[in-house]
């Protein structure tokens, strides 16, 4: 997710346990103040591995590091103790006391905050790795675009009446009425869609309004899971039925994995990559899942239209009904992956990020792009794009052990 989520996220949690506790006994205005920054500052911790990432290189850095070492429990753990002691210092040199009950809120936070960090970014096709070094491998949530709208609306509309301090409220409302913009972009957003987000947003400002801030809490909170939960739930019926269609429409191919990315504001409709092979060749089928087709089907699920993307694609017409759209396809013989994979460094670093990954055509000066179809959208080379020149190029230094997504296909 991006670090505008990554901080409602936190703004949340220090309201449930502000308010919770508020409801029994006042909280000293330090330790108030300490509990916000803490859930703030701590649900954007695990993104400090930009400081670290150019130990692999430009291209590699971020693709290997990025959701690497910080995006872990042992380092959760790590930034909840570094957090608890800056705390402590700091209080020490202002000379607040901090009872008891408000270090164990403080503990708390620190800890839980960078851990929701950890399961929202796992909530899209990105993934993570949060059991190093126990457990190398990615997982993958397949569940929220990496921007998501209606959680700003959910949480920003209710939230936004409880704070004093007119610099905030006006920051809080310029973000509400930015994230309204954002549904009404089009193509991305139907706009069905925008309408029913946009009454649900004055529905919930006319609520909150006039309730208390423990309400208003109860009711982003509520926002929340609803909306977090809709999107899951909707992402497990679509993983679903394009593996059920697929299975009848190629039933020569083994299916490998499902990549869902649901539409900005949309839970409805899907983007799908079915990663499939057989005894010799590895498929990847592109192509849209409706939901809920009498809303909205799969053809008129909206796409990126101006994507022009590197992968050699072709289209096919295999799977098409109100659910279901398979529009294209990219293919290569195994053999010729894991002769690379052999021979190659380059690949064999790639490998232990790219999930859906393809090899573009050789170009006249030997040349030719590895990548992964999941953000391949322009001609050029994409932040996931890899230039594999004629010859062996520098091998990225420092490479994680992380298991590759597609160890079933490349070993």
């Amino acid at each position: 997710m991006e670090n505008l989520t990554h901080s409602l996220v936190g703004l949340l949690c220090a309201e449930i346990v502000v308010r919770a506790r508020e409801r029994r006994r006042a909280i000293s205005a330090w330790s108030r103040t300490a509990l916000y920054a803490t859930a703030i500052i701590g649900n954007n911790l695990p993104d400090l591995d930009f400081t670290y990432s150019h130990i692999s290189g430009e291209r590699f850095g971020y693709l290997l590091q990025h959701r690497g070492y910080t995006h872990t429990l042992a380092a959760a753990f790590g930034f909840a103790i570094a957090t608890l002691g800056a705390l402590f210092a700091l209080a020490k040199w202002r000379g607040v006391r901090i009872s008891a009950a408000e270090w164990r809120l403080l503990a708390l936070l620190a800890l839980l905050s960078p851990l929701l960090h950890i399961a929202m970014d796992f909530s899209n096709d990105y993934g993570v790795h949060p059991f190093w070094p126990l457990n190398e491998r990615w997982f993958y949530g397949d569940s929220i675009f990496i921007l998501e709208p209606s959680f700003w609306l959910v949480l920003l509309a209710p939230l936004l009446f409880s704070y004093r301090s007119k610099l905030v409220r006006s920051a809080l409302g310029l973000v509400l009425a930015v994230a309204l913009g954002a549904v009404w972009y089009r193509p991305f957003v139907p706009a069905r869609n925008a309408v029913v987000l946009t009454l649900l947003t004055v529905a919930l400002l006319a609520v909150a309004r006039s309730r208390t801030p423990f309400l208003r809490m109860l009711i982003a909170a509520g926002g929340f899971v609803l909306v977090l939960t809709l999107f899951v739930f909707c992402g497990r019926v679509a993983k679903s039925r394009v593996r059920e269609r697929a299975a009848q429409a190629f039933p020569d191919a083994v299916t490998l994995d499902v990549v869902a990315t649901p539409m900005p504001a949309n839970p409805w409709c899907w983007k799908v990559l079915v990663v499939q092979r057989d005894a010799e060749q590895y498929f990847v089928r592109v192509g849209r899942v409706a939901v809920w087709p009498i809303w909205l089907d799969a053809q008129s699920c909206p796409y990126d239209r101006a994507a022009n993307p590197t992968a050699p694609l072709r289209p096919i017409h295999a799977i098409a009904d109100p659910g279901l759209v398979l529009s294209a396809e990219y293919r290569i013989p195994i053999a010729t992956l894991r002769v690379l994979l052999g021979t190659r460094c380059e690949v064999q670093a790639f490998v232990r990020f790219a999930r859906v990954p393809y090899i573009g055509p050789i170009q006249a000066d030997g040349s030719r792009v590895l990548g992964d179809l999941r953000y391949d959208r322009n001609p050029g080379l994409d932040f996931s794009d890899v230039p594999l020149g004629p010859g062996q190029s520098q091998c990225p230094q420092y490479m994680p052990r992380w298991r590759p997504p597609r160890s079933d296909l490349l070993f």
